[in-house]
């Protein structure tokens, strides 16, 4: 019984191991950012230093920070009956993912980003409700 037992939980744990979470859409964009926003700093003969980081790994850090907290914020708005459901930073992250990245993206596309923006506010996302 308890050599069966053992067996199921191996197997149940090696088939969870098995399944690829699906990638943070947070964790891309701030890759996407990093990626742009570099190049830009480097266009500009500029630094990471100059925009108030130490290197690259320090921004992906920030960024990174940025999504925590704000998905944090996104919770709160459901607990205070702001928003219905949490979901908004995930769409806006890909959002952002998707047009740091584009083929057509350029510097302003970054430096368009209002990162104070609550993405679950209407007058911050310019929908109205």
């Amino acid at each position: 019984m308890l050599r069966s037992l053992g067996l199921g939980v191996l197997v149940g744990a090696v088939a969870a191991c098995d399944r690829t979470p699906d990638p943070d859409p947070c964790d891309e964009m701030c890759t996407a950012a990093a990626e742009l926003y570099g190049g830009c700093l480097a266009d500009w003969g500029a630094g990471w230093e100059a925009a108030g980081y130490s290197d690259e790994a320090d921004f992906l850090d920030a960024c990174a920070t940025w999504a925590w907290e704000i998905r944090l914020l996104e919770e709160d708005a459901v607990d205070q009956g702001v928003i219905d459901q949490t979901g908004h930073v995930d769409a806006t992250c890909e959002a952002r993912r998707d047009a740091l990245s584009a083929d057509d993206a350029t510097c302003s596309t970054y430096t368009s980003i209002d990162w104070n923006d609550a993405p679950w506010l209407p007058q911050d996302t310019g929908v109205t409700p």
